[in-house]
């Protein structure tokens, strides 16, 4: 007999309600009994507990909670206790611990506990199962990573996506149980008029979100809005959706197994996350740090990602990690001892398309949108920054919204170590009127060795020759950067003359380089 402990009113959200019903109906499958003890009985839960016994305590502390958990765990016999909260501290598993209960914690945070059993479904790459090792006993069953997912169990089954764009074009919105709903009509003031009125919308309203009002209004003025108020499970409207466009929580799973495209952004600390953990699921596009400002630029980002549907859908296909509804029912046979379940993901490197071989061990790759991300940290390395004409870091939402207008030939070069991979450089170029040349190159990760930088620059005024041998390379060199200097010198570039039609291009090009740059130029022709 199972009691979950649910401090609902101090986590505030509804996550943790969705999840532990969904647990609970798995343990019901075993014949077990399930009591829930919250403390904040409401008509939701209320409505949403109909099927279970549900206790309603008024929180105080966790040396009080823990008691009346104690008593009441007594008085109906129960044996197993899950804890799904992010307020009841240690302290309180001891308690419940040192009166011989049996007791599974919920948590995504890597925190100390004392427990038999320890759910996290948090991904966090390849080092995912050795979580926890020294934070929990020995003897704790730590069931962790997406395997464990706790989604509701029609996500078992799902429709198959393809990449072809779905008809007609819909965009799921949602903050999840609450949020402030003035951001989604910040959003949607943002959209294109003919995005507002020729692709159909859903609307999700939590049942704790403020501002209800303005989405309603919204469905008045607009036809082709669907409001979706009270719906407990989401599965259906994501099938069916183009794009999901909503803060990061349960979404980015329910994304992650019906494979929706998405672009999610962080409006709790707890939804702030490594973009390289969620590429894992296929998940690229993801702002952690929004302004009101943002939300108005996020209608152009939407209008981009609807042009490039099959670019986002290609992203979802090449994910490392898959989500399915078996979560809470794996957790159910591991809590009555048949099973335990292992996640199943990817660990190689995804292999880049080789564009050309350097050495035995360099290679130039074709950029594709998976490099989205790790394109702008690196061009955000201070290293990188304090050299180009704009110093200042590029936000992800400016980045996102250049990536996909840009028209650069982007190359990476890549470095192979034995079975492992690792980007040392991204190298760039474009062309203007068929005429000239212009381009760059930044590090990945720390300076550049000579060899490599002198590797990679001269394959790519060998690659550009090839391709367009009447054409004249331009570049401004921020003058303290003496190590390109050099090296473009020793390449045959030359300084532009001040006078010349090559110097006026140049400043097209890079309208920012000021005196701090020199403009050089490479003429393939005048070697």
């Amino acid at each position: 007999m199972f009691a979950i402990r649910i401090t609902n009113k101090q986590d505030n959200g509804i996550g943790h309600l969705m999840r532990m019903k969904h647990l609970a109906s798995a343990l019901k499958q075993h014949q077990l009994g399930v009591h829930f003890i919250l403390d904040d009985l409401c008509q939701f839960s209320k409505t949403l507990y109909q099927d279970f016994k549900v206790a309603d305590v008024r929180w105080q502390n966790y040396e009080k909670d823990a008691l009346l958990t104690i008593k009441y765990m007594h008085q109906n016999s129960l044996s197993h206790l899950i804890v799904d909260s992010y307020t009841l501290p240690l302290e309180y598993e001891q308690l419940i611990k040192d009166s011989g209960f049996t007791l599974t914690i919920i948590d995504d945070n890597e925190r100390q506990h004392i427990c038999d059993f320890l759910i996290d479904y948090k991904w966090v790459g390849p080092n995912t199962n050795s979580r926890y090792e020294s934070l929990v006993p020995a003897e704790c069953n730590r069931l962790l990573g997406p395997s464990y997912c706790i989604l509701d169990p029609t996500y078992r089954t799902v429709e198959k996506r393809t990449l072809e764009p779905q008809s007609p074009v819909r965009v799921l919105f949602s903050l999840g149980g609450g949020g402030d709903l003035f951001i989604i009509r910040k959003t949607f003031e943002g959209l294109s008029k003919s995005i507002k009125e020729n692709v159909f919308f859903d609307i999700v309203i939590g049942p704790y979100a403020t501002n209800k009002d303005t989405i309603y209004a919204l469905g008045q003025s607009y036809p082709n809005i669907n409001v979706l108020d009270n719906v407990t499970c989401l599965k259906d409207y994501y099938e069916r959706a183009s794009l999901f466009v909503g803060a990061l929580g349960t979404s980015f799973y329910e994304c992650a197994a019906t494979q929706t495209p998405a672009i999610t952004f962080s409006l709790e600390d707890n939804q702030t996350n490594d973009i390289g953990i969620l590429e894992w699921l296929g998940h690229y596009l993801h702002i952690n740090d929004t302004s009101i400002d943002d939300f108005a630029r996020l209608g152009e980002l939407i209008s981009i990602a609807l042009r490039e549907l099959p670019r986002l859908q290609l992203l979802v296909a090449k994910r490392k990690v898959s989500v399915d509804g078996d979560g809470a029912r794996r957790i159910a046979n591991a809590l009555v001892c048949e099973e335990i379940s292992t996640n199943c993901f990817f660990t190689a490197e995804q292999d880049c398309e080789v564009h050309t071989e350097l050495t035995d061990s360099l290679v130039v790759c074709q950029v594709d949108d998976t490099h989205i991300n790790s394109y702008l940290s690196a061009r955000n390395l201070p290293i990188n920054s304090v050299r180009m004409t704009v110093q200042s870091n590029i936000k992800p939402l400016d980045h996102y919204l250049w990536w996909f207008n840009q028209s650069r030939s982007n190359f990476v070069i890549t470095e192979r170590k034995g079975s492992k991979q690792s980007q040392s450089l991204y190298i760039w170029h474009n062309l203007y009127k068929d005429k000239y040349l212009y381009g760059g190159w930044f590090s990945c990760n720390h300076d550049v060795p000579l060899p490599i930088a002198m590797l990679a620059l001269q394959w790519q005024l060998d690659f550009c020759r090839a391709s367009h041998p009447e054409a004249i390379w331009l570049a401004v060199i921020h003058k303290d950067n003496k190590f390109v200097n050099l090296l473009n010198k020793y390449m045959g570039f030359v300084a532009t003359p001040t006078d010349s039609i090559e110097y006026k291009t140049t400043q097209k090009l890079f309208p920012l380089a000021d005196e701090q740059f020199n403009f050089v130029m490479w003429d393939p022709n005048a070697q």
